[in-house]
């Protein structure tokens, strides 16, 4: 998108806001309602865990206080700044309040407005990481739950994930709906999957590669081996890409549910994400020395880490089920020929090293969903041919749990990792939790940041991208009258509580923020983009007002007559915090 700067002066905003015009009529007819602040927002610099505390069968603990609980981080323990024993499953029951209709030309980003009570349900369906096969397994399981399992007023949300992450269908308790978006995941396998299969994409070895006694030619030999070595280096880049697709999908759902009260549930329905968490170091070549020595380092940890912290910050747990249902020891299976890239039968060493190896795959995938499941406070699921009713109990996991605030004693931000523990003075119990943060100054975003191209924002304002709610705002976009060209003007009212103000001294407060509109044609190609950055110091009676009312922006974007789906951003450049809202709109010729 190409970029244009633009300060906006307070008294500018100021006078928006006392105009009596649009954006005061928005603020009056939808004042800011109570969104609770994602975890670590700068004014409080709060850090928040959920516990789910079960007996020893299994059974969730109800009845504890905070008298109970030892809160370490880093070995020193913390003192409690709130207490609260949450039961979303009891509010389920409860009728919700009727939420009051948008005027007409507005849209949101409100939780309210998508999902109509806790607890929250997402189910992530995982081509990318799944087997074609499994693929058909799990989707039929997923059915299934639908179809006998799924709770009253239950909300649940469908994504899938393949080379790019796409909303199936929002919350919802409507099993039929459910079922619908279930039932479009179409099974298929992925271009990484291919890749990365090396044995059996090598070409079977012609006849003539053995000597006399049936042992394989030298020279055979060799070429086969820089064969392997070759799409070994493939399998690695698409190894890699796998990885980077997957975590980038973890990191669009948090930013999809941070502005969402309460714990929610992550369902990834999934087979084989083996990520390994240390550095893998490749060679080729025997010495440095040697001119065709090659040295390869993946490390994938601190990536890792960070997706587990972003989600935990917006309170989602991972529940990780593995797609695969019964599995054990991986030896071979009927579309296996059980020879090597000569022809030759695998026996002895050969075949143990392919047994070890296909054990390992196994292990390290499964190992990368308990560790996931670990760090963000889920339970995983595995070696089971019930999916469907291991989706069932990661839904009921979140029928209770405590929630604990506390500021850090650290006060320094780092950025390193900070190991969170918790402990409890009754014995026989278990207790779940997140397992850390990165002790980020969110208020020095716009100064830690390394990622020039931006690589968050472009896919925060991509079509298909499930709506960002970090940052919440309403939209008012009313269609101009008939022309060849048309200026459209975009109207926003964003809630300044999920924005972070800068104390610039003398009662000033200021807000820095990016506004983007992209429109796009209904086949998905951009039409138009618009981008502006805008500053607005305030004196204290002016940030009072926009506490008040709401803080006012103004874009404007041209468009030809046509039908478009407009996405609308709002980033703020103190926190990083990103809100998306998505806008139909019809342009008469």
């Amino acid at each position: 998108m190409r970029f244009v700067r633009r300060v906006w002066p307070g008294a500018i905003v100021a006078g928006l806001l006392l105009s009596g015009g649009t954006l005061v009529y928005l603020a009056a007819q939808q004042p800011p309602r109570d969104i609770p602040a994602p975890v670590l927002r700068v004014t409080t610099r709060l850090v928040m865990v959920d516990a789910i505390v079960t007996d020893k069968q299994g059974r969730h603990v109800d009845d504890l206080t905070a008298a109970d609980f030892t809160l370490l981080e880093e070995g020193k323990p913390q003192r409690l700044a709130s207490f609260d024993l949450a039961r979303p499953g009891l509010t389920a029951q409860k009728p919700s309040a009727a939420v009051p209709p948008l005027p007409p030309n507005v849209y949101t980003n409100r939780a309210e407005y998508r999902a109509a009570r806790e607890p929250l349900t997402v189910i992530l369906l995982d081509a990318l990481n799944t087997p074609v096969q499994d693929q058909s397994y799990a989707r039929m399981q997923m059915l299934h739950y639908l179809d006998t399992q799924l709770q009253p007023n239950q909300q649940v949300a469908v994504y899938t994930l393949g080379q790019s992450l796409r909303l199936l269908q929002d919350f919802t308790d409507d099993s039929r709906l459910l079922k619908a978006a279930v039932q479009s995941f179409t099974p298929e396998k992925q271009l990484q999957q291919f890749i990365e299969d090396v044995d059996r994409r090598l070409p079977a070895g012609p006849r003539g590669n053995v000597d006399r006694e049936g042992n394989p030619r030298p020279e055979s030999r060799q070429l086969f081996e820089r064969i392997r070595e070759f799409y070994s280096e493939q399998a690695r880049v698409a190894l890699n890409m796998r990885v980077g697709i997957t975590l980038s999908g973890f990191q669009m759902i948090a930013r999809a549910l941070a502005g969402y009260p309460g714990r929610k549930d992550l369902i990834w329905v999934s087979a084989s994400f083996p990520l390994s968490t240390t550095k893998q170091i490749i060679h080729y070549g025997t010495t440095p020395s040697d001119p065709n020595y090659r040295s390869v380092e993946d490390a994938f940890e601190d990536v890792l880490q960070k997706t587990s912290s972003l989600l935990t910050d917006a309170q989602v747990a991972v529940y990780p089920v593995d797609a695969r249902g019964l599995v054990g020891s991986v030896l071979t299976d009927a579309s296996s020929p059980g020879t090597d890239e000569l022809g030759m039968g695998k026996l002895g060493a050969d075949y143990g090293a392919a047994v070890t190896d296909s054990n390992s795959k196994l292990l390290a995938s499964q190992a990368t969903m308990e560790q996931m499941a670990s760090e963000t406070g889920g339970r995983v699921f595995m070696n089971r041919n019930d999916v469907d009713n291991a989706v069932a109990l990661s839904v009921n996991d979140s029928a209770s749990y405590y929630v604990l605030t506390y500021y850090p004693e650290e006060k320094g931000w780092d950025g390193k990792f900070r190991k969170i523990q918790v402990k409890l003075n009754r014995p026989g119990l278990e207790v779940r939790h997140r397992k850390g943060y990165f002790a980020l100054n969110p208020s020095q975003w716009d100064k830690q940041r390394k990622d020039i191209t931006n690589t968050e924002l472009m896919s925060a304002m991509k079509p298909d991208t499930p709506p960002s709610t970090m940052v919440i705002f309403d939209v008012l976009v009313v269609p101009p009258a008939k022309a060849n060209r048309m200026q459209i003007p975009v109207d926003l009212l964003v809630d300044p509580r999920t924005l972070s103000p800068e104390d610039t001294g003398g009662g000033i407060k200021r807000f820095r923020v990016e506004v983007h509109v992209a429109a796009y044609t209904l086949e998905g190609k951009v039409a138009a983009t618009k981008d502006s950055a805008i500053e607005a110091p305030l004196t204290a009676e002016k940030f009072a007002a926009v506490q008040q009312q709401g803080f006012p922006l103004r874009a404007m974007i041209e468009l030809s007559p046509g039908r478009y789906r407009m996405r609308v951003g709002v980033r703020d450049l103190r926190t990083g915090f990103i809100g998306t809202v998505d806008v139909p709109l019809a342009l008469e010729k």
